[in-house]
């Protein structure tokens, strides 16, 4: 994603969010019989802000260790290619050396 496009979906994504902090807590006003005047005004807004922007620094460090965890695999791949790569050559010798004494063995046989 490009920058430009990656603004929009972040502003995309916090009114989606702030849309729906503000209908939960709406509907916890309209529930609550007291104390609904700490959740109105400008501590709502701040309250709101607040969980934005946590949810975006939530976001971003999922994105960062997501970025390692594949970083990792990746290693783990190489170095997976690398012994099986190892193995294989051993068996190739192993095999060569069993085509070398059955054919030994196969020309020292008497004929007939």
């Amino acid at each position: 994603m490009t920058e430009p496009d990656r603004g929009v979906s972040d502003r995309s994504l916090g009114e989606t969010l702030r849309s729906a902090i503000e209908s939960t807590l709406a509907a916890a006003e309209r529930s609550a019989k007291a104390g609904s005047s700490a959740l109105q005004g400008p501590g709502r807004a701040e309250l709101v802000d607040e969980i934005v922007k946590r949810s975006r620094e939530a976001r971003d460090e999922l994105a960062r260790r997501g970025q390692e965890a594949g970083a990792a695999i990746e290693r783990r791949g190489q170095e997976a290619r690398g012994e099986v790569a190892k193995r294989l050559e051993v068996l190739e010798r192993r095999l060569t050396s069993i085509e070398e004494l059955l054919r030994s063995q196969s020309k020292s046989k008497p004929e007939g």
